[in-house]
């Protein structure tokens, strides 16, 4: 089964694969109506339908039946260098398959469909960041450990 590009009608399986995702990290995604969920459909929204610059790919029945995978990429703008010097890179992100559906190559075929995607817009730096059990995934389409460690800063928000 062959990635096609994400519905409108699709938004609520991006949400409960999103979940499925966070899951596998160890995180409770929470019930139905907690709020982040509400926002994930404007922001699955808005790339589905207004940015030229992100895709959505999922693989699965017709759109607003169960999906099997997802996956997005999309281009983020940096400093220019002498290796690229419209500053432009790729990024994946929001791949997961769903439990039972795991072991059958539809990560695999979303990832290399993403890349696809972004080389033909002339981005050639593509970044991820990858859990343990995606790894292997990645590997197998080229993707190396990165050159520069990833660092995180976390800011609590303002009390009360």
């Amino acid at each position: 089964m062959e990635p096609r590009e994400a519905l409108t009608a699709d938004i609520p399986e991006l949400i409960r694969l999103r979940a499925v995702a966070l899951e596998g990290l160890g995180m409770d995604p929470g019930p139905a109506d907690t709020p982040w969920r509400r926002i994930a459909h404007g922001w699955f929204e808005e790339r589905i339908n207004h940015r030229d610059d992100c895709v959505c790919l999922v693989v699965g029945g017709e759109p607003g039946e169960p999906l099997l995978a997802c996956g997005m990429a999309w281009i983020t703008y940096h400093l220019p260098s002498a290796r690229w010097p419209d500053g432009r890179r790729g990024y994946l992100d929001g791949i997961v398959t769903d439990v039972p559906a795991r072991g059958q190559g539809h990560a695999r075929r979303i990832v290399d469909a993403l890349v696809g995607h972004l080389r033909t817009a002339g981005i050639h730096y593509v970044q991820l960041h990858a859990s343990m059990a995606g790894r292997p995934v990645y590997e197998a389409a080229g993707f190396v450990t990165g050159s520069y460690p990833s660092m995180d800063l976390i800011t609590a928000p303002p009390a009360g």
